[in-house]
């Protein structure tokens, strides 16, 4: 073999060794999990078909929530629930008690979309988060890892839109919520999140992405 050869031979290893090692610093691991009923509606179960997604790279994450069986012409807020420290939870996935009580967990509740469905009572909601500071109802967190962190979705029903209440009732926990709507564990902070009205509201279906 010449030495051409043998150089050319080289620089093709190196190109290749370069775009083996760029794909997988770019690599983005796709996880999907179905959607639930939650259980403040009374059902249980898979939503028909119903599947959430997400999407976990480095730098940050993102997710998509395609469901039915909404209530037409109601107003809905997904929230986004990020847990650092899932081991410290009691059990898997993590529960209320855990994410919003147990400092060890080292959780964030916070808006992610919302909107208000139409008649087939079909949507897809989409939003995304970056590693780092995430702001919400728990103070001082960061998105430390989106590779490992326990994400769950949770769907929040604010009942018929309220003129009066709106965008609030897409934008936030509690627009157009009575008090007796809203769980007693939830901090100050959720409750504080919008204007409260005479909607009874009900957290409505759920998604939960764990890992091993």
């Amino acid at each position: 073999m010449s030495v051409r050869q043998l150089m050319t031979g080289a620089v093709l290893a190196v190109l290749c060794s370069m775009l083996i090692g760029g794909t997988a610093a770019a690599r983005s691991d796709h996880q999907s999990s179905p959607v639930m009923w939650h259980p403040q509606t009374g059902l249980s179960g898979q939503v028909g078909t119903a599947t959430a997604t997400i999407v976990r790279r480095d730098d940050g994450l993102s997710l998509r929530f395609s469901t039915s069986g909404l209530r037409p012409g109601h107003a809905y807020t997904l929230w986004f629930v990020a847990i650092n420290n899932p081991d410290a939870c009691a059990a898997t996935p993590c529960s209320g008690p855990d994410i919003l009580q147990n400092p060890a967990t080292d959780s964030q509740v916070t808006y992610a979309t919302g909107h208000v469905v139409a008649g087939s009572g079909r949507a897809t909601f989409a939003a995304s988060f970056r590693a780092g500071a995430i702001d919400g109802w728990l103070p001082g967190f960061e998105l430390n890892d989106p590779r490992t962190a326990e994400i769950q979705l949770v769907l929040n029903d604010h009942g018929p839109v309220l003129k009066g209440y709106m965008p609030e009732m897409i934008k936030t926990y509690r627009a157009g919520c009575t008090d007796a709507s809203i769980p007693p564990i939830f901090p100050a902070s959720a409750r504080a999140d919008g204007t409260p009205g005479p909607n009874a509201c009900q957290l409505y279906q759920s998604a939960a992405f764990v890992t091993s």
